[in-house]
């Protein structure tokens, strides 16, 4: 009986493994057309502006002659009242079917996101062809124009040149690196909010532009640091149009602000994302205008601590952040690799950053009113039951929060250079 009993089973299994195992609804390599980018744009009467950048499969592997890097891709632009709706659209009309598993951009256009995203990023969850580690960007303009500017200049192959200019954050500290995962668990999240990449097309032709757009973003100080604006005022001249500075900043799934790529590092700082990245500040005691900077190499030494405390019905934020780096560059007189002059580096530097942070802090207090750094955890972890949490209302409390950060920079070494004698001590002045 046993005996059997074995012999129907194996024979079940076989006759399994010949059915569950065919390949009727496989689809050759070739047979896709492979998606590198996505930009939707806001369309007439509720319709999408959905636009498509095609890779060009033999014009990426073999490699196009110099000066044709646009054969490389294709780009396709349908009206449709849904993503996949449109994208049925144009498979009917090329010969390859559309797959998104290579995409690595999404780009949403500013007025769009303004409406709200929701809708958007529940189809790029939904479809499994969408990546979760797919980068999402908001475009100040039209998303099919940011899109028709993107041409890579040292990649020949554009999905390449899309991860890698999106992973640039991890040493820039310029823009927050978000993909459509992070981008909808906080989006549902009731203790934190969305950010994406912030995205523009340049406008400037020449170095003879770059005056007037420093002119426009002086700081209180009356100086521009590098990050100290927006994608669309880099005072950048190349080949390439298209520029990723800052973040958008999103309340729920609507765009509520804009930071620069300095306020986005100190956003990266906050939240535990910062890398290893190159900070220029003022030398201490130095008078404004006198050109004498420091540049570190900064990365985080521990995870940020956050504590929240509800006093009076107001939450009272404490933040500590240690930050380790190494002396980069000074262009001043001064020598800072040892000794009390090294001490006083790291006490100015600890209390610049802190500064800055706060008033970074404020801004998403004061003008967005959206806690993107993840505060709200520490408070939501002291609710026993959910209804509680919720009866709460984070996001009415975020308003009022006071914060008292704590910043310590240990900077570990100097450089290459031991000690740093000005030409003047050992020359005199020159006339």
């Amino acid at each position: 009986m046993i005996k059997h009993i074995k012999t129907v089973l194996l024979l079940l299994v076989t006759i399994s493994m010949v059915f569950t195992s065919g390949c009727f609804d496989a689809i050759e390599p070739d047979e896709m057309a492979y998606v590198v980018a996505l930009g939707l744009d806001d369309g007439t009467d509720d319709n999408l502006i959905i636009t498509l950048l095609l890779a060009v499969p033999i014009a990426v592997g073999v490699g196009p002659e110099p000066g044709e890097i646009d054969n490389a891709t294709n780009m396709i632009t349908v009206a449709a009242p849904t993503i996949l709706g449109g994208i049925n659209v144009i498979n009917s009309l090329i010969s390859k079917r559309v797959n998104f598993t290579q995409t690595k951009l999404i780009v949403i256009s500013k007025e769009l996101a303004e409406k709200g995203v929701e809708r958007f990023i529940n189809t790029f969850i939904r479809f499994r062809e969408f990546r979760p580690d797919t980068y999402i960007g908001i475009s100040r303009g039209r998303a099919e124009e940011f899109l028709k500017e993107s041409k890579p200049v040292l990649e020949i192959n554009p999905s390449k040149h899309f991860e890698l200019v999106m992973e640039s954050f991890k040493y820039t500290g310029f823009s927050s690196g978000s993909t459509i995962e992070e981008f909808y668990s906080k989006m549902e999240c009731t203790c934190n909010e969305a950010v994406a990449v912030l995205l523009d097309i340049s406008q400037i032709e020449e170095t003879g532009d770059l005056a007037g757009v420093l002119a426009n973003r002086k700081n209180s100080d009356g100086e521009v640091l590098e990050g100290d604006y927006t994608a669309t005022d880099m005072p950048v001249v190349y080949e390439n149009k298209v520029r990723q500075m800052g973040s958008a900043v999103f309340k729920g799934d609507k765009m509520v602000g804009e930071l620069t790529g300095r306020e986005t590092f100190y956003y990266l700082m906050v939240s535990g994302k910062l890398g290893e990245i190159r900070y220029t500040m003022p030398e201490p005691d130095i008078a404004a205008h006198s050109r004498a900077y420091v540049t570190l190499r900064l990365s985080r030494a521990r995870k940020p601590e956050v504590r929240v405390k509800i006093k009076d019905d107001k939450p009272v934020v404490n933040i500590r952040i240690s930050l380790e780096g190494d002396i980069l560059a000074v262009t001043g007189n001064n020598d800072y690799s040892t000794g009390e002059s090294l001490k006083k580096l790291e006490n100015y530097a600890s209390d610049y950053i802190r500064r800055n942070v706060v008033s970074f802090l404020e801004k998403t207090r004061d003008d967005f009113n959206s806690d993107i750094c993840f505060i709200g955890k520490s408070v939501k972890k002291t609710f026993l039951f959910w209804e509680d949490w919720i009866k709460f209302n984070w996001t009415d409390k975020y308003k009022n929060a006071q914060f008292v950060v704590d910043v310590e920079v240990k900077i570990r070494r100097s450089g290459v250079m031991v000690k740093q004698v000005p030409v003047n001590q050992l020359k005199g002045d020159i006339k």
